[in-house]
């Protein structure tokens, strides 16, 4: 699923398109018709993203795990089946096209904010507001239930938007925290901090070329993400996972330098490559 960095990034694409007029349209929402409409705003929110037309009204799309938005010239081939295009925006100057997406919706203003995912997300590490108070606020409602494992709870758009399974993973690492420890376990200082580095990460990785969370010239893009059963890059222990909450997403961690009492050798054939690459 994109996280919280790539959508702002598809907005930022995106806001070329703002001030234009729409020459087409089409989507999978029945009768809706928006040629004529100006774009007046592209706005992310946490993993969500809003089109506002004339300023009252707004698309908006939710990419989960297959979605996506392209952007092209009118007149350049399509990277992806017109058959997967579930939004269609054209001006004179660009085309958008959103791809595979499971949710597009025709807000107004008044419903985008009474929306029942966008009115409850927490705050956005990405988002304009000032940062300390978004880390105030993110930190408050971490603590709102302390018996939550901590690596459920930074997953929850609805306590901090915009962190997802890539950056739970490699925060922790980096900051050596158990996943399946309460949040109630930690103290105010280390939870801020681990915010303050997913913020951090966050906007270090609005630039272009793929997402990194390690910067060590000609070696692998990530810590421990994706990379079960791979020695740690601090102490060789084989790099474990284990699926975690409701949704049974998938958690990488060392169980070495991260100290899980509920650490699981990895199952099966254990894959030894020398150091991280």
């Amino acid at each position: 699923m994109p996280e919280g960095d790539t959508l702002h990034k598809v907005a930022a694409r995106l806001r070329v398109m703002v001030g234009q007029t729409v020459t087409r349209f089409q989507s999978v929402i029945p009768d809706l018709d928006l040629v004529g409409r100006t774009i007046t705003a592209v706005e992310a929110r946490g993993k969500n993203l809003l089109i506002w037309f004339d300023a009252d009204h707004a698309l908006y799309t939710h990419l989960r795990m297959a979605g996506s938005w392209h952007l092209y010239r009118p007149d350049a081939p399509w990277r992806k089946p017109t058959t997967a295009a579930r939004a269609v925006i054209a001006t004179e100057s660009w085309l958008a096209v959103c791809f595979y997406a499971p949710v597009v919706e025709w807000l107004s203003a008044w419903e985008v904010e009474h929306h029942p995912v966008l009115a409850a997300l927490g705050p956005d590490l990405l988002g304009p507001d000032d940062a300390e108070q978004t880390l105030d606020v993110a930190l408050q409602r971490l603590r709102a239930d302390p018996r939550r494992p901590l690596g459920e709870a930074i997953l929850d758009q609805r306590l901090v938007a915009g962190l997802g399974n890539v950056y739970k993973s490699e925060l922790l690492f980096m900051e050596r925290l158990d996943p399946f420890k309460p949040v109630g376990d930690y103290d105010d200082s280390t939870l801020r901090r681990l915010l303050e580095n997913g913020r951090k990460w966050l906007r270090r990785n609005l630039g272009d070329g793929p997402r990194k969370t390690r910067w060590d010239a000609g070696r692998a893009n990530t810590w421990v993400y994706n990379r079960s059963g791979e020695l740690c890059p601090r102490c060789n222990t084989p790099i474990a996972m284990r699926r975690q909450g409701a949704l049974g997403r998938t958690t990488y961690y060392c169980p070495r330098c991260q100290q899980s009492g509920a650490a699981e050798p990895p199952r099966g054939r254990v894959m030894v490559r020398g150091p991280a690459r």
